[in-house]
């Protein structure tokens, strides 16, 4: 493999390293810069003869596919924080049961407005 291949191709390595720890970190404003340069280095790395690097880019291939599992994760993560935030919000408000036919049903309370006397 040549030198600038090898570079090229270490390159992409850290920053797929770099990649997983902002996933893990939650870092996701780190995301539009690394995708950036990703994409150029992965440009540059098309135009390499794919059997002088087969054997790394196998690797490559695996830490881009971990990353895609990390990512899905904390993306599942973040759906299933979403819908608990707004099952407490509802708290209150309205009462999720079932009914003796087992068909689900919701009640609704009123506005919530609390009348407060002296």
């Amino acid at each position: 493999m040549r030198a600038d291949a090898s570079s090229l191709i270490g390159s992409l390595d850290t920053l797929l390293r770099a990649e997983a720890k902002a996933i893990r970190q939650g870092d996701f404003a780190a995301f539009a810069t690394l995708a950036e340069r990703k994409s150029d280095l992965v440009d540059r790395l098309l135009e390499l003869s794919r059997r002088d690097a087969a054997p790394a880019l196998a690797r490559l291939k695996a830490r881009a596919e971990a990353n895609h599992a990390l990512l899905s994760a904390a993306l599942q993560g973040v759906k299933a924080a979403r819908t608990r935030v707004e099952a407490i919000r509802r708290v209150g408000t309205r009462l999720d049961t079932y009914d003796s036919a087992g068909r689900a049903q919701s009640v609704s309370f009123g506005g919530g407005a609390v009348e407060r006397r002296a």
